[in-house]
C-alpha cells in the first residue's frame, strides 16, 4: 500500500463519495473511480459497497482504512519532520479556529510570529459552528484554537488563558443601572432574575457560550423569550449593542468590539462563568519548531492582556 494510494481511500470513505474525494484531492472523478477499480482488481475483493449513491466500506475495506490511516499518519510525520530539518524557516500551519477568537487572538499575535518566520504561511479554518477533534483526526489541521467550559476527554491540549462569560446589555435597558460590586466577580454583578421578561439572542445550546445560557437559566429557574438562536458571535454581540436583546459572550469578544459606550458588561451567575481557551493538537504526532513558536507567541500575548 503507497501513500497515495492510502490518502485516496480515505479521502472516498471520509466523503462516502468519489466525486467529492476527488474535489478534495484535485483529481478528475473519472481518475478516481478507475483508481479504485484498478486497487480493487489487485486485492481481488471490494473495499466498498455502494448503496444509494454513496460507499460503504466493506468488513475488508474496514481494515484497509484501519492501515491506510496509519501510513499516512507516519507520511505526514515524516515530511513534517523532514521539512522541519531542511527548512527550518518556511512551511505553513493550519488552524481551526472560531471567527471571533481568530479576531481576538491571530491578529494582535500574527505580525510578531511573521517577523520570526517571514516565510511560514498560516492557514486559517474559521468556522461559525466550530467541532475541533475531528478537524485533527483527518491531518486537515495542525493546531485548534477554541474556549471551553468543559474540557475535552480525547484531546491533547494546553490551556492557554481563561476568561469570563459576561451579559451584554445596551446602556439604554434602564435594567443596566441595577449593578453592584461583587466579590469574586470580574465586572459589575448584575441579578439575571431581573432580565427574565426580556428578549435574549443566543448561541446555540451545543456552543460553548450556548450551553453556558442554558445553565444559567436553569440555575436561576427563568425561561426568557429567545428572540434568536445564532451560531455567529459577532451577529448577537452586535444586536446586543444595539439595544436588540441581551446576550452573552467571552469578554475578550466583547472588548474587541466595543469600540464606543454604547453597551455595558456584566457578570452574572451564582458563580463566575468562566471558560479555559485551550490550543489542541495530535498527541504524539510530530511538531515543527516554528508551530511551537506560534503556540509561544500566544501564550505570552495571554499571559500579558
Amino acid at each position: 500500500m503507497e501513500l497515495k494510494e492510502a490518502r485516496y481511500i480515505l479521502a472516498i470513505s471520509k466523503n462516502q463519495s468519489i466525486s467529492k474525494a476527488a474535489e478534495e484531492l484535485f483529481i478528475t472523478q473519472p481518475s478516481l473511480s478507475k483508481y479504485l477499480q484498478n486497487i480493487e482488481h489487485q486485492l481481488g475483493t471490494k473495499l466498498f459497497d455502494r448503496i444509494s449513491n454513496k460507499y460503504y466500506p466493506t468488513f475488508i475495506g474496514e481494515r484497509y482504512l484501519h492501515y491506510a490511516k496509519k501510513i499516512v499518519d507516519y507520511g505526514s510525520e515524516w515530511m513534517s519532520e523532514l521539512d522541519d530539518i531542511t527548512n527550518q524557516d518556511s512551511g505553513r500551519i493550519n488552524i481551526a479556529i472560531p471567527i471571533m477568537l481568530g479576531t481576538s487572538i491571530i491578529q494582535p499575535t500574527l505580525t510578531d510570529f511573521h517577523k520570526q518566520y517571514p516565510n511560514v504561511k498560516i492557514n486559517l479554518l474559521e468556522e461559525v459552528n466550530f467541532v475541533a477533534e475531528h478537524t485533527l483526526e483527518d491531518h486537515s489541521v495542525d493546531l485548534i484554537l477554541y474556549n471551553v467550559y468543559e474540557y475535552p476527554q480525547h484531546l491533547t491540549y494546553e490551556i492557554l488563558d481563561t476568561e469570563e462569560i459576561v451579559m451584554i446589555v445596551s446602556k439604554k435597558n434602564p435594567l443596566s443601572t441595577h449593578a453592584i460590586t461583587k466579590k469574586g466577580f470580574r465586572y459589575p454583578w448584575i441579578d439575571l432574575k431581573e432580565f427574565s421578561h426580556e428578549k435574549f439572542i443566543l448561541l446555540y445550546p451545543d456552543q460553548t457560550t450556548g450551553g453556558i445560557a442554558q445553565k444559567l437559566f436553569k440555575d436561576y429557574k427563568i425561561s426568557p423569550e429567545i428572540l434568536l438562536y445564532t451560531r455567529n458571535s459577532e451577529l448577537s454581540i452586535r444586536l446586543a449593542m444595539e439595544g436588540v436583546g441581551i446576550a452573552f459572550a467571552p469578554e475578550s469578544y466583547f472588548q474587541c468590539m466595543a469600540k464606543d459606550d454604547t453597551s455595558l458588561c456584566f457578570s452574572v451567575g451564582l458563580n463566575r462563568m468562566q471558560t479555559s481557551l485551550i490550543v489542541g493538537y495530535m498527541k504524539n504526532r510530530y511538531m515543527p519548531q516554528y508551530v511551537k513558536a506560534y503556540i509561544s507567541i500566544i501564550r505570552e500575548y495571554c499571559r500579558d492582556r
